[in-house]
């Protein structure tokens, strides 16, 4: 909706929220989500944050916790709540070790995530009202016949929704994946 900011602080292992005043782009401190108090877990050197098209979550890559953490969004204030954590090995979750880069698919049904230490992208399920996220799947490098992932760093979902585009360092590559919405 263009009233908020979110920046992570991988040095302070936090997300930080901003109003902005869409006049003339300024932004004002409204508060810091960090890792470690009031029992937030999974922000260790945050990498990514995205907000959800529906504009009720945030989500950040927490690059030291090998996780993704799920916040719930005021649309009014901007200011955050902690929902939950992902974390690679725990409860089936593979293929996050490393999280750099997070993106929701404009129908808001699915996350993506890179684990750059993994060499994958990581398939979450999200749920529409509360923004909780369930595994599904991961696409790993050299993992029947997936290439182009060694060192994978940033990703992108099409407009359309239709396919998810990576970018690999170690490669020097960029992958295409095509994706089913349901």
């Amino acid at each position: 909706d263009g009233k908020h900011v979110y920046a992570t602080g991988y040095e302070d292992s936090s997300v930080v929220v901003f109003s902005r005043n869409s006049s003339t782009g300024a932004i004002t401190y409204i508060e810091v989500q960090q890792d470690g108090v009031d029992g937030i877990n999974g922000l260790s050197t945050p990498y990514a944050v995205t907000v959800s098209p529906d504009g009720k979550n945030v989500y950040a890559a927490g690059y030291g916790d090998n996780a993704v953490v799920v916040f719930s969004r005021d649309s009014s204030t901007g200011e955050l709540t902690y929902v939950q954590m992902q974390q690679d090995g725990v409860g089936g979750v593979d293929g996050l070790d490393g999280p750099t880069s997070v993106e929701v698919t404009p129908d808001g049904n699915h996350v993506y995530v890179t684990g750059d230490i993994d060499d994958a992208v990581v398939v979450f399920s999200r749920n529409a009202l509360t923004g909780v996220l369930t595994y599904v799947e991961m696409q790993k490098d050299d993992v029947g016949g997936v290439d182009g992932l060694n060192g994978v760093y940033s990703l992108a979902v099409s407009p359309d929704g239709d396919h998810v585009y990576t970018v690999a360092y170690a490669e020097d590559s960029i992958s295409v994946f095509s994706r089913s919405s349901s």
